[in-house]
């Protein structure tokens, strides 16, 4: 067994400008976690090794790695005396930067135990245009050792040198089929990579497999490797398994089981040292990170633990168990359709620290009934309600200032919404095919009425567009069945056209201001009216309102709800709420 320790040295740098201008570098690698069990190295020493003599020839190619004989990453070590030369030839790399620096330093354990060489080449800025491959080369100074633990760049393992003679270290892949799965191969290193995976019923990760004589341990595996299996019912998770591949990946894509509907539970190897289970969820080690709540899991209630913070996508989703959730304060980070398609999901207890609801959560939860928007979110994602058709009402609280598209489509039984005083867009399909809401109150500061934001409301009588609208989309009405249509603010010339009434049939008396009467008119086959004066023949303030009877504002626009302070219209006469 390799026994090495579990941590690196940051070291002292020596910057490196190239002889010529590269049009491409952005190389890092960090110290990489043993393969077999780690030990701690007590007693140990740690000693920076001085690097120089470093030269990079710059930008070798313009395509990424395929495979080809001289495009293949490897290492290159010679050492003579106290001095290793390394070379780190067809380093496959985004474009963007000139210059980078190399750290390098050892640690050495006690007698018996393994010494690590550490190399890290950092770049210096960069941005990703495109790939190419490079080669650079440097020397190492003071090392004494000729055997010993390397780690650096793409490569990690034991390493034995023979003096004045090279040793090659080629980063060679191969693709092969074992046992109905599918991985990829690294052979330097005797790692394996899951691909892909036809498995069903109840499955296990293999730890290792052999190939042609040889051992690789399964340390990755790929995200789309499960994906969609609606067979598999059980996997287990070995220890070796570490990573998601080979890049880095968002914690809330860490979902390595979107669309196994038919999964049960997950069970997690002890010892891993990045994954656990408890009650057959799969969690991240410390359990700050809810990676993949198994679909046929027949629990009906859940309760996230106090220690998560973040729910990766799709953890929830396609669930036909479920009926209600609690998520707990401590969760401030949602990924993307995590309750998708949970067919009998009747509530949701949602965090207070939410800042935004993220795009899908709750799509095509038929039977959701109940859910609050925190206070504190600003912002709905695309389609957040969308097919939720159990849903009958909803408020924005005033921290929402923004949606994305067709937050409640087809949202059927919706009759009531309470949108937040201070958002500024009705945007589009917002309230497609929402055919029970009855009532709408648009607040003012509302600037625009988007491409479809009300079409096919069949149960809506009115809709009262306040001053502050000055922008109109193409059909916001279409199929609606609207008695009137008031629009109070001025709407721009260059959003009037026919396509605003698109769909809406020509039955519905349409009201503006008296200046855009007959532009209006020009577009629109129904009757345009001017805005009736709702305060002639009002008197002046007679006293206390009647908050009984109904209220209009200074604008002539019913109120619905406890009024806010301020004046208003009751009766033909003004009354102040204080």
């Amino acid at each position: 067994m390799v026994k090495v320790c579990n941590f690196f040295v940051i070291l002292p740098m020596v910057s490196l400008k190239p002889k010529r201008l590269m049009k491409t570098i952005a190389l890092r690698f960090a110290i990489l976690m043993t393969l077999a069990l780690t030990v701690n190295v007590v007693g140990a020493q740690d000693q920076d090794l001085p690097v120089s003599d470093t030269q990079n020839s710059g930008c070798t190619g313009e395509s990424d790695a395929n495979g080809e004989e001289d495009q293949i990453p490897t290492i290159v070590l010679e050492k003579e005396g106290s001095i290793l030369s390394v070379q780190l030839l067809n380093y496959s790399s985004n474009c963007g930067t000139d210059d980078f620096e190399v750290n390098s330093g050892i640690h050495i354990g006690d007698a018996g135990e393994t010494s690590t060489l550490s190399v890290d080449v950092v770049p210096h800025g960069g941005f990703a245009r495109c790939i190419c491959h490079y080669n650079v080369s440097f020397t190492i100074s003071d090392l004494e050792l000729n055997s010993f633990y390397l780690t650096c760049w793409w490569f990690e393992g034991m390493v034995e040198l023979t003096e004045g003679e090279q040793l090659v270290l080629k980063d060679i892949r191969e693709n092969v089929s074992i046992d109905g799965a599918d991985y990829t191969l690294r052979k330097a290193l005797h790692r394996a990579i899951l691909k892909k995976s036809d498995w069903a019923g109840e499955a296990s990760i293999p730890a290792e497999l052999s190939y042609e004589g040889n051992t690789y341990f399964v340390t990755s595996v790929e995200l789309g490797a499960f994906t969609g299996n609606t067979a598999l019912t059980k996997v287990f998770i070995p220890h070796t398994v570490k990573d998601f591949g080979l890049s880095e990946v968002d914690v809330f894509q860490r979902n390595l089981f979107v669309g196994c509907t038919a999964l049960e539970y997950i069970e997690v190897e002890e010892g891993n040292p990045v994954f656990c289970s408890v009650d057959g969820v799969l969690f991240d080690k410390e359990k700050t990170a809810l990676y993949t709540y198994p679909a046929a899991a027949t629990r009906t209630s859940y309760i996230v633990p106090e220690s998560v913070k973040d729910i990766a996508s799709a953890a929830f989703a396609n669930n036909q168990h479920l009926v209600n959730v609690t998520i707990p304060d401590e969760v401030t980070g949602l990924g993307t359709s995590v309750f998708n398609a949970c067919s009998k999901l009747e509530e949701v207890r949602l965090s207070s620290n939410l800042k935004s609801l993220p795009g899908l959560l709750f799509t095509q939860c038929e039977h959701l009934k109940s859910v609050t928007i925190p206070q504190g979110v600003t912002n709905l994602g695309l389609g957040v309600f969308t097919g939720c058709t159990s849903l009958t009402s909803m408020t924005m609280p005033a921290s929402v200032v923004s949606t994305e598209y067709a937050v409640f489509e087809n949202c059927t039984s919706l009759s009531e919404v309470t949108l937040s005083p201070n958002l500024k867009e009705i945007n589009q399909k917002l309230f497609l095919n929402c055919s029970s809401l009855v009532e709408i109150q648009i607040p003012e500061g509302v600037t625009s009425v988007l491409s479809n934001a009300f079409k096919n409301c069949l149960s809506l009588k009115t809709i009262d567009l306040p001053e502050s609208v000055n922008r109109l989309g193409n059909s916001p009405f279409s199929g609606c069945k609207l008695d009137s249509l008031l629009i109070r603010g001025i709407i721009e010339h260059r959003w009037i056209s026919t396509s605003i009434f698109e769909g809406m049939g020509t039955e519905t008396k349409v009201y503006v201001q008296p200046s855009q009467v007959e532009v209006f008119q020009s577009v629109y086959k129904g009757g345009v009216y001017p805005l009736p004066n709702q305060t002639n023949g009002v008197s002046n303030i007679v006293g206390a309102v009647d908050v009984s009877s109904e209220l209009l504002d200074l604008q002539g626009r019913k109120l619905h709800g406890k009024p806010a302070k301020g004046i208003y219209i009751q009766n033909g006469k003004k009354y102040v709420v204080r």
